[in-house]
């Protein structure tokens, strides 16, 4: 690890970067789900994404082909009707 950094932007994307570093592509710390102390500790839970189930029902179509760089995400029909609370 370097010198840290001067000025509060940068201090804020030096702790950002250590954030993201320490993390592991399923989402959790590195720390915690790559310990082997934590082997056989873990379940898969099934969950839905609607928002991404969209997207997916769209970019799957048959006849779909995208234009080079265009990128595709869930935009809400309606905010009033999004259901805003946890499960």
């Amino acid at each position: 690890m370097g010198p840290l950094p001067e000025s509060k932007d940068r201090l804020l994307e030096f702790a950002y970067t250590l954030y993201v570093e320490g993390m592991c592509e399923c989402g959790r710390p590195k720390f915690e789900c790559r310990n082997d102390a934590n082997a056989g500790l873990y379940e898969v839970a099934d969950v839905t994404c609607h928002a991404q189930a969209a997207v997916e029902e769209h970019t799957g179509q048959e006849k779909f082909k995208p234009e080079p760089g265009q990128r595709f995400y869930a935009q809400e029909i309606d905010e009033d009707l999004v259901t805003r609370r946890s499960l």
